[in-house]
């Protein structure tokens, strides 16, 4: 009996058995995010007019400061693991967005392209961690995890 009890109890997968490279590579992905809505910030003329080309003005200007603030607010959200998975569902827009406006504009699609092969790294990881989950060392393991009644830490 104890035996068929031990065979239906399989024990839970979850982000908190991702290896430490993974929350670490999902910091630096966070951190790059928000740098880059800073970025975003600092040369409003240039997004503007990168904006505006495609679109008309008012709606431009509030497409800027949405990037930026989406960059910004979602980066530490990522890097911090907080509510990992919808920061990263509100970044891919804005990647899809400069992968298939901003990109081909700016440079034409060619693996030269430094800012388009950048654009298509950042994709794929968005997409990566929203299967693998924001790993061991988040505030999404750490707090917002119930943990099951039996089930040990494993720090």
């Amino acid at each position: 009996m104890a035996l068929a009890h031990e065979l239906h109890r399989t024990p839970r997968i979850n982000s908190a058995n991702n290896p430490v490279w993974m929350d670490a590579l999902r910091i630096l992905l966070g951190l790059f995010l928000f740098i880059k809505g800073l970025l975003f910030l600092e040369h409003t003329t240039d997004v503007f007019y990168i904006f505006s080309s495609s679109q008309d003005v008012l709606s431009a200007g509030k497409a800027h400061f949405l990037t930026s603030m989406v960059h910004i607010v979602g980066g530490l959200m990522i890097a911090f693991g907080m509510l990992t998975r919808l920061a990263l569902l509100c970044q891919i827009p804005i990647l899809i967005g400069a992968l298939l406006i901003v990109n081909p504009q700016q440079g034409g699609i060619s693996l030269g392209n430094a800012e388009l092969v950048l654009s298509l790294t950042v994709t794929a990881l968005l997409l990566f961690f929203m299967v693998k989950g924001p790993g061991r060392y988040s505030i999404d393991n750490k707090v917002l995890r119930q943990r099951q009644p039996g089930e040990e830490q494993a720090d």
